[in-house]
């Protein structure tokens, strides 16, 4: 990406990179799960990487050689850190081995979370997606490190990345799970101390809400204000009812509303 600064009369052209991070791969077992299943992370990101290559054919002539295209290969690269199943709804490891196991073809999704615009919840993000293949599941665990693969995934056509007229697909924020968009930019919540903590049974409980709903101070006014997903419901004229969202806590209050 290049941008032109005014000097004089002449325009200098001065360049800036295309960020690498925050650039994650989601799965699905396509052939394996419901369609209703939402997309799933490939564990915590490492590196990443992928190759596009095509085969050029060439005839030799006594002049010159003559280059011609052939076919399309593609491969997805995707060190995955393996985190913590008893966080997780999904143990990530056993579900990518039975998917190895049984040969099943993969729905992979690059997405750049560089390229988010919009508002939440209803935020947008540049994604490419391809059907592909699991070949090698392989772990590497290095002493006092975790469990991870680096797996290659061996895309089955070709990827689809833009459409007919160049234009980059995007995915909706809806297509994620629910807190997705935040999480690639923090490990956890934050906490107000009495959300966290380990109850009766001495199992740890995590009861933190989300960035974007909680109150916070505006740095630039003082003001107490909630984060950008945070909706207020109005209540009909004929209920005085509360307008914070139902089961939400009020912090100025410290009391739960419910709305009607």
């Amino acid at each position: 990406m290049t941008t032109a600064t005014n000097i004089g009369n002449a325009l200098k052209k001065t360049v800036k990179g295309r960020d690498a991070d925050k650039i994650l791969y989601f799965y699905k077992r396509i052939e394996h799960e419901p369609k209703t299943n939402k997309i799933h992370p490939l564990g915590l990101q490492g590196a990443t990487s992928g190759t596009n290559t095509r085969t050029i054919q060439s005839t030799a002539t006594k002049g010159a050689n003559i280059k011609g295209v052939g076919s399309i290969t593609q491969q997805r690269t995707v060190d995955t850190i393996f985190s913590d199943p008893s966080n997780n709804s999904k143990d990530l490891y056993w579900d990518l081995y039975q998917a190895w196991q049984n040969g099943e073809l993969f729905g992979i999704w690059r997405v750049d979370f560089n390229t988010v615009h919009g508002k939440a919840p209803a935020r947008k993000v540049q994604a490419q997606f391809s059907q592909c293949y699991l070949g090698n599941l392989p772990n590497t665990e290095a002493l006092g490190g975790t469990q991870t693969s680096n797996l290659q995934f061996e895309v089955n056509g070709s990827e689809r990345a833009i459409n007919s007229e160049g234009n980059a697909f995007e995915l909706d924020e809806a297509d994620f799970e629910e807190g997705t968009f935040d999480q690639v930019t923090k490990f956890y919540n934050f906490s107000h101390g009495n959300d966290i903590g380990v109850d009766e049974n001495g199992e740890f409980i995590d009861g933190t809400t989300d960035d974007e709903t909680i109150l916070v101070q505006d740095t630039n006014t003082g003001e107490d204000v909630y984060g950008p997903a945070y909706k207020e419901v109005t209540a009909p004229a004929s209920d005085q009812g509360s307008t914070t969202p139902s089961g939400q806590t009020d912090d100025k209050t410290g009391t739960e509303s419910a709305s009607k």
